[in-house]
């Protein structure tokens, strides 16, 4: 505001604007109502002793044109920071500013941002294409009370046989690994709202040795206790209204990963926040998460955290574009998943992986050149 006409601004900040959604407030001032000049994003790296995730933009205090262009660059590794102005004019680009959304900032050339709109128009945003069934998993409020070993579930139900309806297989995101869940052995005690905790005797005297560590806090002032809230003691801390969905066939993925971790359950296993799921049978959608196209749509949209770790949030997984491929042209694909799904330690599965990809781009209708930017090559 205090800025003159065509003065300029030069700042540090957080780079998690470029593409959060609390961002895009930001982004849109940033690219349609100022001209930004320079556009860097340091990721992760060391820059200071905190860990951030800065970035530095210079603005020009006018509206901008449809043929202005930003300079852009992404430092992706330490060594980089030692020769700060060589590696700018190696690395840095030309880019239109049109080209930076609302939606979220991608700082790429233009054969990447060519790319990203033909799997644009190829396919539809994965959320759309399950009507927005993506579902959170679940948050106890006090996992010490609620997740129990095969041990303690056993000694519920010889005391009490009915506690046996309310415990269910329970799956971390860290369970979760590329198509298949490598369950740890632990499970859930699922008091949803609305639960008799009299007709349980066993999980409430359970539970009742938690009691002043479960019950909802009246205030911020109280040290003890679950966040304030309408439920009971006993109850799930969230309202889980759609907990017939953990019953169902569905995907499985864990909220932190380096690359696609997405495994299909049939087996009722009950999900862990901030892990997520969507009731599906649609194998064929597994093998579009689980592919590089995947891999490179979220390295390009996610936020990115301490140590490479990119949020597989369903925000930017809802992102994805999926074609709508024809039951035949689906076939060959769902025939090697439910291959891998069958024995997914195999060591076939490589191989396996191979040729689903490649049915992928195929599907996709990608060049050579298209994949090795896919694969990094480009």
């Amino acid at each position: 505001d205090i800025l003159r006409d065509k003065a300029h601004l030069c700042f540090i900040a957080p780079n998690k604007f470029m593409r959060a959604g609390y961002g895009k407030k930001t982004r849109e001032l940033l690219a349609q109502e100022v001209a930004p000049l320079t556009v860097i994003d340091f990721a992760d790296l060391p820059i200071f002793d905190a860990t951030t995730y800065p970035s530095i933009l210079l603005l020009e205090k006018r509206i901008p044109t449809d043929g202005d262009k930003t300079l852009a660059a992404t430092f992706t590794d330490a060594e980089q920071l030692e020769h700060l102005d060589k590696t700018l004019n190696e690395i840095s680009f030309t880019m239109p500013v049109k080209a930076l959304k609302p939606e979220g900032w991608n700082l790429e050339p233009p054969e990447v941002l060519a790319l990203m709109e033909k799997l644009r128009k190829a396919g539809t945003p994965l959320g759309e294409y399950v009507q927005g069934r993506f579902y959170y998993g679940i948050k106890t409020g006090l996992n010490e009370a609620f997740v129990i070993d095969k041990q303690t579930r056993e000694r519920l139900i010889a005391e009490d046989p009915k506690s046996e309806e309310l415990i269910k297989p329970w799956l971390r995101g860290r369970d979760i690994k590329k198509w298949k869940a490598e369950w740890a052995g632990l499970y859930v005690i699922f008091t949803r709202r609305g639960t008799d905790i009299e007709k349980y005797p066993a999980i409430k005297k359970h539970l009742e040795q938690f009691r002043e560590d479960l019950e909802p806090k009246k205030s911020s002032h109280q040290k003890r206790g679950r966040k304030p809230g309408s439920y009971n003691w006993f109850d799930i801390q969230d309202n889980i209204a759609y907990h017939e969905e953990f019953e169902q066939p569905k995907i499985i993925w864990g909220n932190l990963a380096t690359k696609p971790k997405f495994a299909f359950d049939s087996i009722s296993n009950y999900v862990s926040a901030p892990a997520n799921i969507i009731p599906t049978t649609d194998i064929f959608l597994l093998a579009v998460l689980n592919s590089p196209i995947c891999r490179w749509w979220i390295n390009l949209q996610a936020a990115v955290r301490a140590g490479g770790f990119l949020e597989y949030k369903p925000m930017y997984v809802g992102t994805v574009p999926v074609l709508s491929a024809s039951d035949k042209q689906k076939a060959p694909v769902n025939r090697h998943i439910q291959t891998i799904l069958a024995a997914p330690d195999s060591p076939d599965v490589p191989r396996l992986e191979k040729e689903i990809d490649k049915l992928i781009y195929d599907l996709y209708g990608l060049t050579p050149e298209e994949i090795a930017i896919v694969e990094g090559r480009g």
